[in-house]
């Protein structure tokens, strides 16, 4: 009993960081925060934190629909591209990563949450251009953000808003709906994936993974109502040595 308490203590505190910092810097889609949460402070081993966060990824992807249809709506018609090599990539990153170690788990996350770190401070948003790149180049990118997700369910999001935003021109809200409509599909096909050869949820994984997924949505959709630019660059500023330190301790756990 005292230990199943701890694990609910330990991952309320999770979930209320993440829900905080993904509210604040308007991420509602990746969930990367989460994965380090519950290697750093719930202390689960990391491929069960994968799959706990691939199913906070796939609900929270399915409440932004919900909430956001309309611009989600915006970019039926690169839904193709958008669904079916997140699927692919999806499927693939989740078998590679069901026969990968931790300690190599461990090194990628390391480097992604650098990656991520840098990225916060140093690439901002673009106004939308009048000519667009070719929408076929959002094959190869939902593809890799795909597989990235399977492998670390990072929804890559961080990543693929800039390439749809400065790479092919398009505007920052509608790079953020492509973003998810891609991480969403790949966060579910990963999860049936792993279904598929032989490694179903366990019921403790998925029911607390249901208990992550309320207290960072009751935080986030809390932390909504007082949001402020001031507030996202607060955070941003503070979040992103946090992730470079932690990339850099995954990284030695990795490679010890």
């Amino acid at each position: 009993m005292n230990d199943i308490l701890l694990l609910l203590l330990k991952g309320l505190l999770a979930g209320v960081i993440v829900g905080f910092v993904t509210s604040s810097i308007k991420s509602w889609v990746d969930r990367i925060f989460m994965v380090i949460m519950l290697v750093s402070i719930v202390s689960l081993p990391i491929q069960d934190a994968i799959t706990i966060n691939l199913i906070v990824l796939g609900l929270s992807a399915l409440m932004l629909a919900l909430r956001q249809w309309p611009v989600l709506n915006s970019v039926r018609e690169d839904w193709p591209r958008l669904i079916i090599p997140g699927i692919v990539g999806g499927v693939l990153g989740r078998l590679l990563a069901l026969n990968t170690g931790a300690p190599v788990l461990l090194l990628v996350l390391g480097i992604y949450a650098i990656l991520v770190g840098l990225r916060l401070v140093l690439i901002k948003p673009m106004p939308e251009r009048e000519g667009k790149g070719h929408s076929n180049w959002i094959i190869p990118v939902e593809f890799l953000a795909g597989g990235l997700t399977g492998f670390l369910s990072a929804g890559g999001k961080p990543f693929k808003v800039p390439v749809y935003n400065w790479i092919l021109g398009h505007h920052p809200q509608r790079a953020y709906a492509m973003a998810s409509v891609g991480a969403s599909v790949a966060a579910w096909s990963a999860l049936t994936a792993q279904i598929a050869v032989g490694q179903p949820l366990s019921l403790g994984n998925l029911a607390f993974a249901i208990y992550e997924f309320i207290v960072v949505t009751l935080v986030a959709l809390g932390v909504e109502k007082i949001w402020s630019p001031r507030l996202n660059k607060i955070v941003t500023w503070v979040i992103a040595p946090i992730l470079l330190f932690v990339g850099i301790r995954f990284i030695v756990m990795g490679l010890a």
